[in-house]
């Protein structure tokens, strides 16, 4: 059943005033005027000490851009559309020499070359990321080294003899003996680019020998991961699992900022393959499985090797829309933690053919603790509120109510572990409401002394299932969290933020199990007397979580994941079509493709195909 967001509720998504992009170039006007000013004022014949004046603040702001992201090792120059300031500011050493009247022939040049650093900058900053190949961890191909010369080096350099030669000029040096100050300066950018054409040479060399690298390592299949970075967790909730399959396998990312936050995760080989025809590089016949943890829209790209068994985990197991997404009928096999996620996809009008679904639990809750003495009388309380996703009807976050409900749980002397979904920081009115439960419990601890979990112990040292552990009880929403937190047996409240309890209860079963509390809170104490003290659903808890989770006994609870995976992989082997084979023969699976794109027609009109089939939405980020 999807929702949708009432007036009165909102989407989360509410149009407003950018006005830090309109403050940023506010900023940028402003810089560019005083850039501009002192050759005003020098043209209109004010003395030059006076007129370079105002270009001390885009100097200033400029130098110190550059300062810090030297420091930081910052890869991305500080130059980003401010060009056109610091053409003007090149020109400064020129228009103090033409105010002084003569600066001989030799002087006229040295001024002049200091208008060409910024045109120098250009080029550089356009060619200093090279062609960077991103792998890590297989062998024979290296990951393409860094700039030799850091990019900000150029601009702190060019600012720093810019502002040299201005002094000196003003001091009455003779402007010939400057003409070293701009020729060095020349000289380092020059080293630059030659620099980053050599990364891009091999760059290209890597790219070259990709396949055969790939093809050496010989990898029984490929995990696949298609979005930016900042969701690595789908990826970290599957990694260890797979890798228990014991079969060689490799990571393809399709963006280069994911790199580094996945490369951490695993010791198996990890590329990079951003455009639709570089995918031919790390495909082998001999592959039989690729899995895949979300349904974002890039996997269409690799669903096109028929050869390949494709088979959606997915990264996470909730009654959201996220979870019965249409789009999951692409794929030739779909595990599900149990009967409920089959079930959720026929009552939402989903056909699927029965065929393609495997039950096998869900795997990473075998490190959840079973219920035990040790959990009543409830003292503890996890509240765990997912995001408001990126569209109305997957906008279930309670966390407009959260700071409520926390204080109902500090007043009846409860420890809170507070671990919000990391995407609710984006989002501003979410943000104010996590600020304000994080004060809250503050307060509480110097009251109270009580040792709530929250900030960095909850949400960086300790993943959701430390948070489970630690908790007797848990309260959240529409979340993915919850079928995991069921397999604890503990109990639980839901809180509905879009209909009535009778409706909620309908459209997303877990909360038959749970006790839910409107989002108005009027039912808020009764609620919290069946969680904390009576648990009356404590039988139907049982039930719910063979029917979310499976039929598994959990002192082998993951086996059941890793004897279908291995089945898989091993086992349910495709034949390698003609046309797989052709490419194979013809281009050893597209090797050196990257280094000649324009010249691949076919690898073209998938491209196009590729494209048609990106319009799918990306899916949410669910738990």
């Amino acid at each position: 059943m999807s929702q949708t967001a009432s007036p009165e509720t909102g989407s989360g998504h509410r149009m407003s005033v950018p006005w830090a992009r309109m403050s940023s170039l506010r900023r940028r006007l402003t810089q560019t005027v005083f850039a501009l000013l002192p050759l005003v004022l020098l043209a209109a014949g004010l003395p030059p000490a006076i007129a370079v004046l105002p270009a001390i603040y885009p100097l200033f702001i400029l130098l110190r851009r550059g300062v810090r992201r030297l420091r930081r090792h910052v890869t991305r120059t500080g130059l980003a559309g401010e060009h056109g300031i610091r053409l003007l500011l090149g020109l400064l050493p020129l228009g103090v020499a033409w105010a002084q009247g003569s600066a001989g022939p030799v002087g006229w040049i040295a001024v002049a070359l200091f208008a060409l650093l910024p045109l120098a900058e250009l080029v550089v900053t356009r060619v200093a990321p090279g062609r960077k190949l991103r792998v890590s961890n297989l062998p024979g191909i290296q990951d393409t080294r860094g700039p030799k010369y850091p990019v900000n080096l150029l601009l702190v350099v060019d600012l720093s003899v810019t502002v040299l030669a201005t002094i000196l000029l003003l001091v009455t040096v003779p402007a010939w003996t400057l003409v070293i100050l701009p020729v060095l300066a020349l000289l380092l950018a020059g080293a630059s680019a030659l620099d980053s054409f050599r990364r891009i040479r091999d760059s290209v060399d890597s790219d070259n020998g990709l396949y055969t690298a790939v093809e050496a390592y010989d990898p029984r299949f490929v995990l696949y991961y298609g979005v930016p970075a900042g969701s690595a967790y789908q990826i970290g909730m599957w990694i260890d699992h797979l890798e228990r399959i014991g079969e060689k396998f490799i990571v393809v990312l399709r963006r280069t900022s994911a790199f580094r936050e996945i490369s951490a995760l695993t010791d198996a080989p990890v590329v990079v393959r951003t455009n639709i025809w570089q995918l031919d590089d790390v495909v082998t016949p001999q592959m039989t499985t690729a899995f895949y943890v979300n349904n974002s829209a890039p996997n269409v790209h690799l669903v096109r090797y028929p050869h390949l068994t494709h088979v959606q985990l997915l990264h996470g197991d909730s009654d959201k829309a996220s979870s019965f997404n249409p789009v999951t009928a692409l794929y030739d096999r779909i595990f599900v933690a149990g009967q409920a996620a089959i079930d959720r996809y026929e009552n939402n009008g989903v056909h699927i053919p029965s065929e393609k679904f495997t039950i096998v639990g869900r795997p990473q809750v075998e490190t959840v603790q079973q219920q035990g003495p040790q959990n009543v009388p409830i003292s503890t309380v996890l509240y765990a509120p997912t995001w408001e996703g990126h569209y109305a009807d997957t906008n279930y976050g309670s966390l407009p109510v959260g700071p409520d409900i926390v204080r109902a749980l500090l007043a009846r002397g409860m420890t809170v572990v507070f671990r919000p979904h990391p995407f609710s920081y984006r989002n501003p009115e979410a943000a104010a409401n996590i600020r304000e439960i994080h004060r809250l419990l503050d307060e509480d601890v110097q009251a109270s002394g009580r040792n709530h979990l929250y900030r960095a112990p909850a949400e960086k040292d300790l993943d959701a299932f430390g948070c489970f552990n630690a908790a007797d009880a848990m309260i959240s929403d529409v979340s993915s969290v919850v079928p995991d937190f069921l397999y604890s047996g503990k109990p639980y409240g839901l809180v509905t933020m879009t209909s009535t309890v009778a409706e909620f209860e309908q459209a997303f079963p877990l909360a038959r199990s749970a006790y839910v509390i409107t989002r108005d809170l009027e039912n808020l104490d009764a609620a919290l007397d069946e969680l904390l003290i009576s648990d009356p659903k404590a039988d139907q808890r049982m039930s719910t979580r063979e029917y979310y989770l499976g039929p598994f006994a959990p002192e082998n609870y993951a086996d059941a994941f890793l004897e279908a995976a291995r089945h898989v992989v091993r086992v349910e082997r495709k034949p390698v079509t003609a046309r797989d084979a052709q490419i194979d023969e013809e281009g050893n699976g597209g090797a050196g493709r990257a280094a000649d794109e324009g010249t691949d027609s076919d690898a073209a009109g998938r491209a196009e195909d590729g494209e048609a089939l990106s319009e799918l939405d990306e899916q949410n980020a669910d738990r």
